[in-house]
């Protein structure tokens, strides 16, 4: 099940964020991390849904809504997207996308753009049947 995130799930939502980034060269900041969850979740102007199987959260999408800078209105950025069942990361990003186009007057283009090396070629293949183009190395959603 598809559902929005709450608070409750912050601390599973976290320990998802710490396990992708011990692949990144940088150090993770614990504070930081925190602060963003509360706010992803909490602002209604961003994106947080998780995935729920029994119980259990077994992912998350997470994105955040900024004023476009080079252009008119607004532009969303997934900040965080993984799910450990299958068919759940596709089921999360396509609910992204049908929230995007129902915000058609306030935002402009949304997607995401790898920061690390992404081993399966499946999630580019998965983004681009959902609607996501590649540019460059960003997979965008122009609404």
């Amino acid at each position: 099940m598809i559902r929005p995130a709450t608070l409750k799930d912050k601390p599973v939502i976290q320990q998802m964020v710490l396990k992708e980034t011990s692949r990144y060269p940088l150090r993770p900041d614990i504070h930081k991390i925190q602060d963003a969850l509360q706010e992803v979740i909490e602002a209604g102007r961003h994106y947080a849904m998780v995935a729920e199987r029994d119980g259990q959260v077994e992912g998350a999408l997470l994105a955040i809504t900024n004023e476009n800078l080079w252009a008119q209105r607004k532009t969303c950025t997934v900040v965080f997207w993984m799910s450990r069942s299958p068919g759940d990361g596709a089921a999360l990003l396509r609910r992204f996308r049908q929230w995007i186009k129902g915000r058609r007057t306030a935002i402009r283009v949304a997607g995401f753009s790898p920061d690390i090396e992404v081993d399966d070629p499946r999630v580019w293949e998965l983004a681009q049947r959902i609607g996501f183009k590649r540019y460059g190395g960003s997979y965008l959603y122009y609404n």
